[in-house]
């Protein structure tokens, strides 16, 4: 209880460097948070193309269809490769294009049997691809995996650029810790002097400002959860209503952020201010 309230009563005695520090964290760790769901958001999203991502290969007429799937299928990186018939293909071309329905009577189908193929692995998409039009009987070669690639391009540049730009702000959050907690230990110089006369333990004297960067850094953080929990929410209510197919993160993944958030929060504090008494102590 005694260093709660110390560390409470040092946040009260220099509130220009309190405020100083607490806003620092707050826009280290509300950008953290923010920035981190949205990378994981897009994972998701990543991860959902890839798995509904199929490689089609367009076969000649003629073509021995019965060899060319036996082939296809003895390949590792499929994981399954189903015939699609030029009949099949066309009545799903209906389903989606209903106004084609009295056209198709009048004109020869003129879309070619299809293998569809999916992956175990989506990033062999583009060594399959090659494979397949080497293949004797197939005419052409199609899959959707350049949006795909596109994304974990982004996704690659985004967790770099992320990462350089959350670094130097907890950076700061740390050294902003340190020097308030450093302001501190200025202004009980004389108190301190005595405390370790009298026999008083390090411990015991970092114990309050110790307690006071946890204030700091858990308030800040705290509230930098709450307010990037609300904008993630606006934002990807607004995405699905355009996009109800793409997907977002649940209010257990949010939850299960902010408390890593929280955790780090706590550990800046408390290792901040540890670090900045310690070596004021030293000093003295």
């Amino acid at each position: 209880m005694y260093a709660i309230r110390q560390g409470l009563k040092q946040i009260l005695r220099h509130p220009t460097a309190s405020l100083a520090t607490f806003f620092t964290a707050l826009v280290s760790f509300a950008l953290l948070y923010f920035l981190g769901l949205l990378l994981w958001n897009l994972e998701r999203v990543v991860q959902t193309l890839e798995k509904e991502l199929e490689v089609a290969a367009f076969l000649r007429p003629g073509a021995n269809v019965e060899a060319v799937l036996g082939e296809i299928q003895s390949w590792p990186e499929v994981a399954a490769a189903r015939l699609v018939t030029k009949e099949e293909a066309l009545a799903e071309l209906v389903l989606d294009y209903p106004y084609l329905a009295e056209a198709k009577d009048l004109v020869e189908n003129p879309l070619p049997d299809t293998l569809r193929l999916r992956l175990k692995d989506p990033e062999a998409v583009r060594q399959v691809a090659a494979r397949l039009r080497g293949l004797p009987g197939i005419e052409g070669v199609e899959y959707g995996g350049e949006l795909t690639e596109r994304l974990v391009q982004v996704l690659g540049g985004s967790r770099l650029a992320m990462g350089i730009l959350v670094g130097l702000l907890l950076l700061n959050t740390f050294f902003s810790v340190m020097g308030s907690i450093r302001l501190s230990m200025e202004s009980r110089k004389e108190a301190l002097s005595i405390m370790l006369l009298v026999g008083a333990t390090r411990r015991f004297i970092q114990g309050p400002f110790v307690v006071e960067g946890l204030f700091l850094t858990l308030g800040a953080g705290a509230l930098a959860v709450a307010l990037g929990g609300l904008l993630y929410r606006a934002l990807a209510q607004a995405v699905q209503g355009l996009l109800p197919f793409l997907p977002v993160l649940g209010p257990e993944d949010l939850l299960r952020t902010g408390l890593l958030v929280l955790a780090l929060a706590g550990v800046l504090g408390a290792g901040g201010a540890f670090m900045a008494s310690r070596a004021y102590l030293k000093e003295v």
